[in-house]
């Protein structure tokens, strides 16, 4: 066997002490979900949505980079398939857990389970959402929060953060708005009755069916992000809106504020 040269031998124990390293720094996050269809009001009204542990949004993922993510996942939708997505994620070496329905796996059927597993490679803000039917539409999604490794570095300093999740909502069933959709004539869905942040809306209860809105509902409270004069926040903004194209503004009264960057990956805002 030949040996390596002086330098290629120090090349090779130097990548192999910070593979190591990386390695022992790793963590693998473990998550169990049921998903299934609940009746919620984001919106103040009243709707059958799809619900990951009976919550929509669903639980938001943090991770580090270089863990492993593991999400046991089990169908309780009765009679319909499923499949998550994991949008932004590379998958690199891990195709099969990309949730992409009919090309890189076979649907989850009703009562069975499936686990995805992946490593988070890269630090951002991502998002995961139903990739089967207009499960998404209905309520499954939630977002994947990714820090940089210890020793990482951040774009800018900051004192805390905030997710935002901004999502479009109808009162009509994912099937009624689907079948408009193929019919022929097709039968367009119309504007979005709600514009959601982090799940939370408030429609008019007087244009509601009656007995359908609940003005009072905890589910459908304006969405609240304190924050402390002085201090720096990272808003991690994304958007699984199905039809939307929405802009994003942060208007400040009685106080000094200024974003120091907004882009699809950082947001910061200073007070």
């Amino acid at each position: 066997m030949a040996f390596l040269p002086g330098a290629a031998r120090l090349q090779c124990s130097l990548f192999l002490c910070l593979s190591l390293s990386t390695l022992a720094r790793a963590a693998t996050r473990r998550h169990e979900w049921e998903v299934s269809y609940q009746f919620k009001s984001p919106d103040c009204v009243r709707k059958l949505s799809a619900t990951i542990n009976g919550q929509t949004p669903g639980p938001t993922i943090r991770a580090t980079r270089g863990d492993t993510v593991e999400v046991k996942v089990r169908n309780s939708l009765l009679t319909e398939n499923l499949a998550i997505h994991w949008h932004g994620i590379r998958q690199i070496g891990t195709p099969w857990a990309d949730g992409t329905e009919g090309v890189t796996q076979c649907p989850i059927l009703p009562g069975d389970t499936f686990t995805y597993a992946f490593v988070v490679d890269r630090p951002g803000t991502y998002m995961y959402h139903a990739h089967y039917g207009m499960q998404r539409s209905a309520g499954l999604y939630g977002v994947i929060v990714v820090a940089a490794a210890p020793g990482g570095t951040e774009p800018f300093a900051y004192d805390d953060e905030h997710d935002v999740l901004l999502n479009d909502w109808w009162h009509n069933s994912t099937y009624e708005l689907a079948a408009g959709l193929v019919s022929v004539p097709m039968v367009w869905v119309g504007e979005p009755h709600s514009l959601l942040i982090n799940g939370r809306g408030k429609f008019n209860c007087s244009a509601a069916v009656p007995g359908t809105c609940n003005a009072t509902s905890p589910e459908c409270a304006t969405p609240v992000f304190a924050v402390v004069p002085g201090k720096t926040y990272r808003f991690r903004i994304a958007s699984v809106t199905s039809l939307s194209a929405l802009n994003f503004e942060i208007e400040v009264r009685r106080t000094r504020a200024h974003v120091l960057s907004f882009s699809a990956w950082f947001s910061f805002f200073s007070c």
